[in-house]
């Protein structure tokens, strides 16, 4: 598993481009959130490493509503209102992230692929911007469909919730 200062820099490094253009805090944000995730819940994660530095990481955990007592999940629950049942039971992905010195490589594809086998291939869901980004499209190529909208993302817009349906073995 990579280091939150890992997770950090890379972050930073992909997100501070258009289309995000996201200021440092919300990569310190995401790491935070990354640290006491690998402290407190059961994570499945994928790392991409070139020539020993991290190139992509992917990470995410099982969800239940039961064990969500926060006021984000409280709100994600509010927003979504009877599409919140998907989200019981599966797994979030939590974070996908790729450096751009490696776009156009499919690295974040390969990563995502990795990452969902890892999980069993079932039910997935995931908080994005609705900005159309190479993650968006990645997303969409990979069967995730917008169920609503969530608490705010980076951008302060409703962050834009995705699910994918369990894939059959």
């Amino acid at each position: 598993m990579p280091t939150v200062a890992v997770v950090r820099g890379l972050y930073r490094a992909a997100s501070a481009e258009p289309p995000l253009s996201e200021p440092e805090a919300v990569a310190d944000l995401f790491a935070d959130i990354y640290g006491s995730a690998v402290e407190h819940e059961e994570v499945a994660a994928v790392v991409a490493r070139h020539e020993g530095e991290v190139t992509a990481f992917a990470y995410g955990h099982p969800w239940t509503w039961e064990q969500q007592e926060d006021a984000w999940s409280a709100e994600l629950h509010r927003t979504l209102g009877t599409a919140s049942a998907l989200l019981d039971g599966t797994h979030v992905l939590s974070l996908l992230v790729r450096h751009p010195g490696a776009a156009r490589s499919a690295l974040g594809s390969r990563v995502l692929e990795a990452w969902l086998t890892g999980i069993g291939g079932g039910p997935v869901w995931l908080q994005t911007t609705d900005i159309e980004t190479p993650a968006l499209r990645l997303y969409k190529t990979f069967g995730f469909d917008s169920i609503g909208h969530g608490p705010k993302a980076p951008n302060g817009e409703p962050g834009l919730v995705l699910y994918r349906r369990g894939v059959s073995r």
